[in-house]
């Protein structure tokens, strides 16, 4: 009994060695080292109009002690914009062991705009109708695209009840994290028997101090008015940085005046 009793012990003894030599020699033999990423330091310069995936990973290469080459492995993982409002592109890599490295680069796009605003018709309403703002208002973005679903309205006090003016702000994210806004004025009141109404080619309008401006570009027509009988009237001291005023006025057959707003955004 005894002599069992020793060789149990012999044999759990020897199974424990082998097993432990076998973990050992496997943990030895495994591979720990991270696959490198590896990119130049100076930013990533392209158009938005080329930055598909190819573009992106220009000059991008990966490399594994293990694997050897993995620069077709390389994925894009996003584009983000950081705190400081740097434009930075990442990457990642995967080895053979499931071992994943990252690297970021930052990216500059030579002819990046913030989300825009687009607005077919006034923002004005009759009394106690549905004030449906969406319906004319839009918003793009060079990166995204469409991002009219993404509109944000704020307004504390707006009611289709309460004739008046109603400061409202627009404002929209894309997917870089930049936010754009803008504040327009949204009119609550009946239209006056024969009062004209006038109508533009859009509504809102982004250029830059350097452009020039027509105004009378963007009248189309006059409902109930001739289009040669509408005043312009500008801003006090022109249009400046920022959201600007444009006032297109006409006077109907009845002496009623009828009038609307250009909103030039001076970027």
């Amino acid at each position: 009994m005894r002599k069992l009793r020793i060789i149990t012990w012999i044999c759990f003894l020897l199974s424990a060695a082998l097993l432990g030599a076998s973990t050992a020699y496997y943990a030895w033999k495994e591979d720990k080292t991270l696959p490198v990423i590896q990119c130049p330091e100076e930013p990533l310069v392209l158009s938005v109009r080329d930055s598909g995936g190819a573009a992106l990973l220009r000059d991008v290469t990966a490399w594994d002690d293990k694997d050897g080459d993995l620069t077709d492995q390389v994925l894009l993982e996003g584009i983000d914009r950081t705190a400081e409002g740097e434009i930075t592109v990442t990457y990642v890599v995967a080895d053979s062991d499931r071992h994943v490295s990252s690297k970021s680069r930052a990216l500059q796009y030579t002819d990046y705009t913030p989300p825009r605003f687009t607005l077919s018709e006034d923002l004005r309403y009759t009394m106690g109708s549905s004030i449906r703002i969406k319906d004319r208002m839009t918003a793009v973005d060079v990166v995204d695209g469409d991002l009219s679903d993404r509109i944000k309205v704020n307004s504390n006090d707006l009611s289709p009840y309460y004739e008046g003016t109603y400061p409202v702000t627009f404002e929209v994210t894309n997917s870089l994290g930049d936010t754009a806004s803008v504040t327009l004025d949204v009119v609550v009141r009946n239209y006056a028997a024969g009062e004209p109404r006038i109508h533009l080619t859009q509504y809102l309008l982004y250029r830059t101090a350097e452009e020039a401006f027509d105004p009378r570009e963007y009248l189309d027509s006059v409902s109930g008015g001739s289009v040669d009988g509408v005043s312009i009237q500008l801003p006090e001291g022109g249009l400046q940085k920022g959201t600007s005023r444009v006032t297109y006025s006409c006077v109907g057959q009845n002496g009623t005046v009828g009038s609307t707003v250009l909103y030039v955004v001076t970027e």
